[in-house]
């Protein structure tokens, strides 16, 4: 719904009762309602960014870009299909900590330094994981090099059925 009048808002107590009245969302989401989420058994983050941030005024679930690292040594794994399959088990696990499915998934993007080498295993490992369909709508984009050197990344916005 839009509303529109020719008198400017004056002040942000007139436009929050607008939006109460209405029933438009509010200007600004109050940045408490964004956690950020690193749940046991999780890979150690490499750098300055978090696993994951949970929106609970959203139910959104954000998960940052995860790779092939096995959880209890930070080490990449070693072969191209269990690299990749491990990504999106990482990707996975952050999901299943806030009590969210891979049906859940809104959204995956994906980053392959060869396209044509490892879009197969990860069109493979995806079927595998999501038991054939429905799969999340997917971008999919070659890039010319990842962390560690790395083949694949995988990242992935969730429904968060229940928000804990």
């Amino acid at each position: 719904m839009i509303v529109s009048t020719n008198y400017p808002i004056r002040s942000l107590k007139y436009a929050a009762a607008l939006a109460a009245l209405t029933g438009m969302p509010a200007l600004a989401q109050s940045s408490s309602a964004v956690f950020p989420v690193s749940p046991p058994g999780s890979i150690q983050p490499t750098g300055t960014w978090g696993l994951a941030s949970l929106d609970k005024a959203t139910s959104t679930l954000y998960v940052a870009g995860m790779r092939g690292i096995d959880p209890s040594t930070n080490k990449l794994v070693d072969g191209a299909e269990a690299r990749i399959r491990q990504a999106f088990l990482n990707m996975q696990h952050i999901a299943q900590s806030q009590g969210a499915t891979l049906q859940d998934c809104l959204r995956i993007v994906v980053y392959t330094t060869d396209m044509f080498r490892y879009r197969p295993i990860a069109n493979k490992v995806q079927q595998e994981l999501w038991s054939n369909g429905p799969y999340p709508p997917r971008t999919i984009v070659e890039v010319s090099r990842l962390n560690d050197d790395d083949i694949l990344e995988v990242e992935g916005t969730f429904h968060v059925p229940s928000t804990k």
